[in-house]
């Protein structure tokens, strides 16, 4: 898949870059939106990502050019908006066929949870997961490992995203198992949420670096332990701002 980027910024760039690059993405860069617009029938992306911070004139010629030839389904727009961004311009990128509007502020985790799930309402990326995926889920709740289908060595990692259909999984050596074949079954997996541990099947559906996995035929504990674990992420999102909040309160008074 062939994504345009229209950003200036280069954290902003390089944010997106590092987060999408494993799934196998292409990534075309302009930071001159006129030229972006001039070539964009060659270009031909199937997702854009169009910083409405950097060039807030730009956005709605270029959306307006691009579905001239390419339908919403065809080629995602997604809008990135400032803190001050009017809620005019939200109604024209209504009107204008825009896929989505997130903020720009990717040092907020949140910005790549909303990129997600746009990702997810339109099946951007097909690994049969239509569900929301829930990121930077790192913690001491949940654990994946598995073992190599074919050598059976013993597979660790970090888990970076999760869904109630799959995951996706970042080794701790990648060079272990970049020769598992995408499409093939993982029998010996093992998923723990919480204190409940499950001997699982998964499907591998994309092998780069990352490895996305479907689940195959979950339990109803698994998918009720799970739902569970996402109902938790927004009280301790909380509480771990309230504790770094009560931390500076605390260095402030010594």
């Amino acid at each position: 898949m062939k994504i345009l980027l229209v950003i200036e910024h280069d954290f902003s760039r390089d944010t997106i870059i590092e987060h999408l690059a494993p799934r196998g993405f292409d990534f075309i860069h302009y930071s001159n939106p006129v030229k972006a617009i001039d070539n964009i029938r060659e270009i031909d992306p199937d997702l854009v990502i169009f910083s409405a911070v950097d060039f807030p004139r730009h956005w709605k010629p270029f959306i307006k050019v691009l579905r001239l030839f390419k339908t919403k389904e065809e080629s995602i727009f997604i809008l990135l908006k400032g803190d001050n961004f009017p809620v005019e311009e939200s109604t024209k990128a209504s009107i204008l066929d825009i896929n989505g509007i997130i903020s720009d502020n990717f040092e907020n985790p949140q910005a790549i949870q909303q990129l997600e799930d746009i990702f997810s309402r339109y099946n951007v990326i097909d690994d049969h997961r239509l569900d929301r995926r829930y990121l930077g889920i790192i913690t001491e709740d949940i654990e994946f490992i598995f073992n190599h289908p074919v050598t059976f060595q013993l597979i660790t990692g970090e888990i970076t995203d999760i869904s109630l259909g799959g995951i996706c999984f970042k080794p701790d050596a990648p060079r272990f198992t970049n020769d598992i074949l995408e499409g093939i079954t993982i029998e010996d997996c093992t998923l723990r949420v919480k204190e409940n541990f499950y001997n699982i099947q998964v499907k591998v559906i994309r092998n780069n670096v990352q490895i996305s996995l479907s689940f195959i035929d979950p339990s109803d504990s698994l998918n009720y332990d799970l739902l569970d674990f996402f109902n938790s992420i927004p009280k301790r999102e909380l509480e771990k701002v309230l504790h770094n909040n009560e931390g500076e309160d605390n260095h402030e008074h010594t």
